[in-house]
């Protein structure tokens, strides 16, 4: 076993957005995984909005991740056969909002990211950079929440 994150302390401010940067292997999607409950750790504690995430179950990390976590990944994971709107859908699924919820979110996310005239079209029928936006407001599952503005 190799060592990782020892002796880290990270406060992050809510809305904050900072970059993690390092080489290759020190440890930068390992303190992601940790800090979303995808990973756990050997020893310490992970607080999150002031919850501590290392002491819940499976069944509420699902209900919290659900909620609190959202990746943007370097290749943009879209569902080929679902459409922008259902790209962005699909995860809301999971979150108890109703189908005019789910619906008002979707497009008012898309409106935020220039994409609502596009939420009817499949990847490949975005360009690039509409492909690397389109996830962008799928994590945002309430309208308070930092993210969403």
């Amino acid at each position: 076993m190799i060592p990782v994150l020892v002796d880290i302390n990270l406060d992050i401010a809510e809305g904050e957005f900072l970059a993690l940067m390092g080489p290759s292997g020190s440890g930068k999607s390992t303190l992601l995984n940790l800090i979303a409950a995808l990973d756990h750790l050997d020893s310490g504690l992970i607080k999150v909005g002031g919850v501590d995430i290392t002491v819940l179950s499976e069944t509420e990390l699902a209900a919290w991740r659900a909620v609190n976590v959202g990746f943007i990944f370097q290749f943009y994971n879209l569902i080929p056969v679902l459409t922008a709107f259902e790209n962005v859908e699909l995860p809301l699924l999971l979150t108890g909002l109703s189908r005019r919820e789910r619906r008002t979110h979707v497009e008012l996310a898309l409106q935020v990211v220039n994409l609502a005239s596009r939420m009817d079209h499949y990847p490949g029928q975005l360009s690039g950079g509409e492909q690397q936006r389109v996830p962008l407001p799928a994590h945002c599952h309430r309208p308070d929440h930092p993210g969403c503005r």
